[in-house]
């Protein structure tokens, strides 16, 4: 109700025990209140927070926990993801990789949310797939995606990726892979 005056007949209009008791109800059963925090905390992707994260997760797709991959491996500039190190700095793989689980922010977890609903609605070109890069890596270095010819493409980034980015980029899905094209990944700039 929002404006109780105009319920009440005019004969009671004055009776404050009445219209004390009617505004008190108003207020107890105002439901704005609610729907408002109901909008900020779990609809508003841009301020929804915990249990709402969770809720547009499930909605695009994406988890709030990745299995990061916590072991490097000796690998070769031939190998397509992005594990490899050169010798003397990594042991040999043994055929088993531990892993861990990383629960994202907050933070993090929206702006893993807004590049799957990106990639859940992309075309597969060029400025498509570079916008979700933009989406992921905003601040951290550049990346791009870069046409390689014969129907292979790279993803390029010129930072070192955390092993948490490493997990974004290479298994949770947010990237997507054109049908019928081949995707490496590359860093340019391993200073």
């Amino acid at each position: 109700m929002q404006d109780v005056q105009r319920t009440i007949l005019s004969q009671y209009s004055c009776a404050p025990s009445l219209t004390a008791l009617i505004t008190a109800w108003n207020q107890a059963f105002d439901p704005k209140t609610l729907i408002d925090t109901w909008y900020k905390t779990i609809w508003n992707l841009e301020t929804a927070q915990g249990y709402g994260l969770d809720v547009w997760g499930r909605i695009v797709g994406v988890q709030r926990i990745l299995p990061v991959t916590a072991d490097n491996f000796l690998g070769f500039s031939e190998t397509q993801d992005l594990t490899q190190t050169p010798f003397n700095t990594a042991p040999w793989y043994a055929g088993v990789a531990t892993t861990s689980n990383y629960r994202l922010s907050d933070d993090g977890f929206r702006q893993l949310i807004y590049a799957k609903a990106l990639a859940n609605i992309t075309d597969g070109s060029v400025t498509s797939l570079n916008a979700i890069l933009m989406t992921i890596f905003a601040g951290q270095g550049d990346a791009w995606v870069e046409e390689s010819g014969g129907m292979s493409m790279v993803y390029s980034f010129n930072f070192i990726p955390t092993p948490v980015q490493i997990s974004l980029i290479q298994n949770s899905g947010v990237l997507p892979r054109p049908a019928g094209v081949h995707v490496t990944y590359s860093v340019k700039d391993k200073a």
